[in-house]
Parts: structure tokens; C-alpha cells; sequence
């Protein structure tokens, strides 16, 4: 009978962990498509933005910076949220990026296989949820003694 509870608890973890990980790529595939929209629009303003100058030199009138301000603060705003995006994805996908190189690491990683920087320590990621705009935000939580907090939280569940 043990055997067949034990199999039972190894099927219902291997289920619990396949759904976390679809719900993950889930997510994830969500994000990505948030940030291809996004970057589309942004294409369509530089492309206004060129329509906009074209037409003002073509009539030999002097270029309207307003219009044209409008147009880059629109981008800014665009590109502010596809980085807030981008970090999302990081989150779901439990990864971060060298601050020296870019190159994708493993959320645990202490240094760049790529160029050996020592990378800070994160503790954990959370992903919070706006309720009235429904987008969420990655926020990343820096620590130096992660093994402190890690024996205290078992230490907690022993007890």
C-alpha cells in the first residue's frame, strides 16, 4: 500500500509541475505577443514620423517640431512598456540577463559563462498583478545573505 501512495504523490507532482510549466509557456507566449504588438506600433510611429517630415519638406515648409514630439513621446512610452514586458518574460521563464554582456542566465547564477561577471544574487521574482489594468509587473529582489533567509524558511517549515 505505501508503494501505491508513494506513486501517487510522485504522479500528482509530475502533474502539478507539467501544469506550472504549461502555465509558464502559457504566459510567456502571452507576453511575447504584448511585445510584438507593441513593437509594431512603434514601427508605425517612426513610419508617421516620416510621413509627417516627408510631407512638410515636399510643401518646403519648416519641419513641426510638436507634432513630431508627440509622435517620440508616444515611442518612449511604447518602448517603457515593451522593457517592463521583456522583464516579465525573464520572470516567467525564471532567467535573468548579465548586466555587463546581455547573455541569458540561469535566475541562481553567481557569474556570466559568458564573461565571468559576478552577477548580484536575487532572493526571489514576483509577478503582481494589477487588477484594474490586468497587466503585471516583474518586480526583482535583490539580497546579499540569501542563505540566511533560505535556513530561516526551513527552520519555519520544520517547526
Amino acid at each position: 500500500m505505501d508503494f501505491l501512495n508513494k506513486l501517487g504523490k510522485k504522479a500528482s507532482e509530475a502533474y502539478h509541475a507539467t501544469k506550472e510549466k504549461a502555465s509558464d509557456i502559457s504566459e510567456e507566449i502571452k507576453l511575447k505577443s504584448k511585445v510584438n504588438s507593441l513593437e509594431e506600433k512603434v514601427y508605425e510611429l517612426y513610419a508617421e514620423i516620416g510621413e509627417i517630415v516627408y510631407q512638410e519638406v515636399k510643401a518646403g515648409k519648416d519641419v513641426s517640431k510638436d507634432e513630431i514630439t508627440i509622435k517620440c513621446e508616444e515611442i518612449s512610452r511604447k518602448k517603457d512598456e515593451i522593457a517592463k514586458l521583456k522583464a516579465e518574460i525573464l520572470a516567467v521563464k525564471k532567467i535573468k540577463k548579465c548586466e555587463s554582456c546581455g547573455v541569458e542566465l540561469d535566475i541562481t547564477a553567481e557569474f556570466c559563462s559568458k564573461c565571468g561577471k559576478e552577477q548580484p544574487k536575487i532572493e526571489k521574482v514576483e509577478i503582481k498583478e494589477n487588477v484594474e489594468a490586468t497587466t503585471k509587473e516583474a518586480e526583482v529582489i535583490e539580497v546579499n545573505n540569501v542563505e540566511e533567509d533560505s535556513s530561516k524558511d526551513k527552520e519555519e517549515n520544520n517547526d
